[in-house]
């Protein structure tokens, strides 16, 4: 979760999207990919992990038993981008582990979905310093 913490500190401190980091390791704990939200419109960090699976090197497509880490619990709606929680189960992800409970009216939710779908979720993990990372966006996410 550190190394997630990190790559979101990479994301633009301003706008309406928080900084999100997500690191997928392989069921060894080898980090297999890494991305970050690099801002409004332009994919979540889970997809842009996803997407960089490829252009690390890993063989025919995405390797089985996954863990997907993540500063923000997954996405769960349609905006200009697609909902995190279902390209994640597209994928194959077998567990997300994150840090922060989404508490946005429109794209929380996530972490059930994922459940319904027979992904293992666990949340909570680093929340005081995640929470610390995202303090203004969950505060006008609150305030909407």
């Amino acid at each position: 979760m550190r190394r997630a913490l990190s790559l979101a500190a990479h994301g633009p401190a301003t706008g309406i999207n928080p900084q999100v980091g997500c690191v997928l390791v392989d069921t060894d704990g080898t980090i297999v990919a890494e991305g970050w939200h690099r801002g409004a419109g332009t994919p979540h960090a889970e997809v842009d992990a996803l997407s960089r699976v490829h252009t690390n090197g890993a063989a025919a497509g995405i390797p089985p038993g996954l863990t997907a880490i993540v500063t923000l619990e997954p996405c769960n709606h349609e905006g200009l981008t697609g909902p995190c929680s279902e390209a994640l189960i597209t994928a194959g992800v077998e567990r997300v582990v994150y840090a922060v409970s989404d508490p946005g009216e429109h794209s929380s939710g996530g972490a059930e979905r994922l459940r319904e779908a027979g992904v293992l979720v666990d949340a909570g993990v680093l929340a005081e310093e995640a929470s610390e990372a995202m303090r203004i966006w969950l505060t006008a996410t609150r305030l909407r």
